[in-house]
């Protein structure tokens, strides 16, 4: 779908922006065709939240001085404004997504607060779906971008953990062990996610294949260890 040929009716569209497993924003059902520059720009936001314009320049055009930055980030500004209508919200020196758009990047974020708080743990089926998306955005290699990948998998492998710990207090068995091997899968050098696995064997009297867990984890541990390290 092409951006000029949005049509706007009713309340608006409803827009929703995928940060993992590459980059897409939808209206409607429909994906939109948006430039890089003004990709970036979005990504930004859905992932920092409200910025002042100084902070968003400075990030996006690290390398412009500060009249060019400011000179893109107005260009892309007014692109997303006049094409991708009802996509930003706008205060005096401020900018942010605006609050009706959704974002996959928000879901494992509230879903990761819902498993650190004593609350009922969410559907098993649809937490799992949600912590197994990919890569944010892959390809990507601005330095926001990959500090703010490092952090969402260090959060993701937490989220993993907690709902495999949550699982197992309440009995479901199968579903804890399908988180715990995934936080396993994610960071085979993880030791909480190879205590989580470890757990949930043994609480299905599975002894055999907790030790085996173990020593493949020692093992892997020491041929680890025992590699040269880069110089």
């Amino acid at each position: 779908m092409n951006s000029d040929a949005i049509a706007i009716s009713g309340h608006g569209p409803r827009w929703s922006l995928r940060l993992f497993d590459g980059w897409q924003l939808r209206c409607d059902d429909a994906a939109v065709v948006v430039a890089y520059r003004e990709r970036r720009l979005l990504s930004l936001l859905a992932l920092q939240g409200e910025r002042p314009r100084s902070h968003l320049a400075g990030l996006l055009w690290p390398e412009s001085d500060e009249s060019r930055a400011h000179g893109n980030l107005r260009a892309a500004v007014w692109r997303i404004q006049h094409l991708l209508v009802g996509v930003l919200q706008e205060s005096p020196g401020m900018m942010a997504l605006a609050p009706d758009v959704h974002v996959d990047v928000h879901e494992l974020r509230t879903l990761a607060d819902r498993l650190t708080a004593d609350e009922e743990p969410p559907d098993t089926a649809h937490a799992l779906q949600v912590l197994r998306r990919g890569t944010l955005l892959p390809g990507w290699y601005d330095d926001w971008a990959l500090e703010e990948r490092e952090q969402l998998h260090q959060l993701r492998l937490r989220a993993l953990e907690n709902l495999a710990d949550r699982l197992l207090d309440r009995g479901q068995l199968d579903g804890a062990l399908q988180a715990a091997m995934d936080a396993v899968s994610l960071e085979p050098l993880r030791e909480s996610a190879h205590r989580a696995l470890i757990r949930v064997h043994l609480r299905d009297g599975n002894h055999v294949e907790a030790v085996r867990v173990y020593r493949a984890f020692r093992e892997r541990l020491s041929d680890d260890s025992a590699s040269p390290s880069p110089r």
